[in-house]
């Protein structure tokens, strides 16, 4: 089965993915065109995305064009109920499955790549297990600490209770099995399990500060209409990093819309740094 992106005729396997925990994942791989790089590319999708959501349906087939293969997978916290009931520890099986999958497919040198929610993933993931197959790690539009999800759902979820209150009646569904019950609000993204309210909230990897540890090239983006909440990028782009390149796309929102060829051509470079 084949995937067609009209807009660069980019032509993408169909895949599926196993985790170490037993799950099954729908992905597509968009191999190289000529020239190509020995360097794969695995992205990782943030909150309710996909592997044809909006960056992941427009960047893997730029990077394919300019000669570097890319893996987009659905992770656990694909669409409106995964991002609601996802843990967020258990997003290191779908990295690593991605990872192996890759290299199964030939490629021992891979360059990482998380976009919103999944920036924490990948950071964290690189942070757990050191993966020598990981020679770059890039970070789009990057969420810094995932537990500032909980109280920027507190005005949607939390039904006129303070941050505090709000947590604790989270714990108390839990406590008395009612973990999966969720808290619904009218605006995006509509609900949240008490059980991931509880897991994000203790969550307490931070994207910046697993940056900074690093020693591998790193590559950090945003739009310049999000700096006002990308902490990450604001941060590097105050006090630069040593091996951290930091990028601000003119124009840009948070999937890049109109703007993913600007996006491409910096990621496209840094990509070709690593050799």
């Amino acid at each position: 089965m084949i995937f067609v992106e009209q807009r660069v005729q980019a032509v993408a396997e169909l895949v599926q993915l196993q985790t170490g925990d037993g799950r099954r994942m729908m992905g597509a791989l968009y191999a190289a065109q000529s020239p190509k790089q020995a360097l794969g590319v695995v992205l990782v999708h943030g909150m309710t995305g996909s592997f044809i959501g909006e960056v992941e349906s427009s960047l893997p087939p730029l990077l394919a064009e300019a000669g570097f293969s890319c893996l987009v997978f659905n992770n656990r916290g694909t669409g409106i109920i995964g991002a609601a009931t996802e843990r967020f520890a258990d997003s290191f099986y779908d990295v690593q499955a991605g990872c192996d999958w890759m290299m199964a497919r030939g490629f021992e040198r891979l360059a990482l790549v998380g976009h919103s929610k999944a920036a924490p993933k990948v950071c964290d993931y690189l942070d757990r297990t050191s993966d020598e197959r990981v020679v770059g790690l890039a970070v789009l539009s990057p969420l810094q600490r995932v537990a500032d999800i909980v109280p920027w759902q507190l005005p949607n979820l939390g039904g006129g209770r303070s941050l505090e209150e709000w947590l604790a009646e989270a714990q108390r569904r839990v406590e008395i099995g009612e973990g999966k019950r969720f808290f619904v609000g009218e605006q995006w993204p509509y609900l949240m399990s008490a059980e991931t309210v509880c897991d994000h909230a203790a969550c307490a990897v931070d994207t910046l500060q697993l940056l900074k540890g690093f020693q591998l090239p790193r590559f950090a983006a945003c739009g310049d209409t999000e700096l006002d909440w990308c902490t990450t990028v604001r941060s590097l782009l105050d006090a630069p990093v040593p091996g951290c390149q930091t990028e601000v796309i003119v124009g840009a929102d948070h999937v890049y819309t109109g703007c993913e060829a600007a996006l491409a051509e910096k990621l496209v470079a840094w990509l070709k740094l690593l050799g």
